[in-house]
């Protein structure tokens, strides 16, 4: 295939999703522009790519290798000039507490009694649609504010937590993984690691979950909204999960980061209503921040 086909639809893509001129995502992208590059070219050609062999892609020529490989193998016998439909991303297994909802019921007994806690904008939270919920992230209690906040979602709830920090240290912060349905999330990694977080998501979306997604990426150290990692847009569109933006009030006074014990108080959630991601573009992660901020108490 032409390199200056693949090019195209990769610059495409780009111009489509951000502002900045097209990049060449093998020396200048991270992991999220080369997946988005691969997505949009399984897409318009209607092909599923090897993920072993985009695991060692260095250029564009190595990528059109791929691509030629990939073309001539998936071809159907009834059309030789054509290739097969796109294989769907298989599922992944459905994130669950794994000592069972016990505990997360307790403890969100104990936010509500230790916390006084006020809730605005419920409704928005859909009944059955799988979404994702963009919250704030100053305090570990954020997570047990909106399980104490969410009534009729709280089932519902899974938690996309950092794998490099929930799941691969020892102590309390361990157990989080093993009390709350958490999503294993690579913040940082390759290609591969970046889809599987999508698979997740999508797994998630097909299940009716409410996925919590905070989009800072870490706790804000002085309780202020902090930049967005990229991403947001990305995965959201690509799931096809829109987003409800939300806001916790309180939580960073009560238990800011470095802190291990609650102050009581009060924690307030805001969740606003539901957007849908119409592209990958990152004006998208934008409208998100701002609609967030929106719902902070003034």
């Amino acid at each position: 295939m032409p390199k200056e086909k693949l090019r195209s639809i990769i610059n495409e893509t780009a111009r489509r999703r951000t502002a900045r001129p097209p990049i060449d995502v093998f020396t200048e992208g991270d992991s999220i522009d080369r997946l988005e590059a691969i997505l949009a070219i399984e897409a318009k050609l209607q092909i599923s790519l090897n993920e072993a062999e985009l695991q060692n892609l260095r250029s564009l020529e190595d990528l059109d290798l791929v691509v030629e490989r990939t073309l001539s193998e998936q071809r159907t016998p009834d059309n030789p000039h054509e290739p097969a439909a796109t294989i769907d991303l298989p599922a992944v297994e459905m994130p669950t507490a794994r000592w069972g909802t016990g505990p997360a019921h307790v403890l969100t007994a104990l936010t509500r009694g230790w916390f006084r806690i006020l809730c605005r904008g419920a409704d928005h939270l859909p009944s059955t649609e799988g979404v994702l919920l963009c919250a704030n992230h100053s305090s570990h209690l954020d997570s047990l504010a909106l399980l104490a906040a969410a009534d009729h979602g709280r089932e519902r709830m899974v938690f996309a937590a950092a794998k490099d920090y929930f799941f691969a240290r020892p102590g309390l912060i361990s157990w989080a993984a093993r009390i709350l349905p958490m999503i294993p999330w690579e913040r940082r990694g390759d290609l591969t690691a970046m889809r599987q977080n999508l698979r997740h998501l999508t797994s998630c979306r097909a299940a009716g979950k409410i996925v919590v997604f905070f989009p800072e990426g870490s706790r804000s150290p002085d309780g202020t909204l902090q930049s967005f990692r990229d991403g947001l847009a990305f995965f959201a569109y690509h799931s096809k999960m829109p987003v409800i933006p939300c806001w916790i009030d309180g939580a960073y006074r009560a238990m800011p980061k470095g802190h291990r014990w609650p102050r009581p108080g009060h924690l307030s959630v805001t969740f606003g209503p539901m957007l849908q991601p119409e592209s990958d573009n990152e004006s998208f992660s934008a409208n998100v921040r701002s609609t967030m901020l929106s719902l902070k108490p003034q």
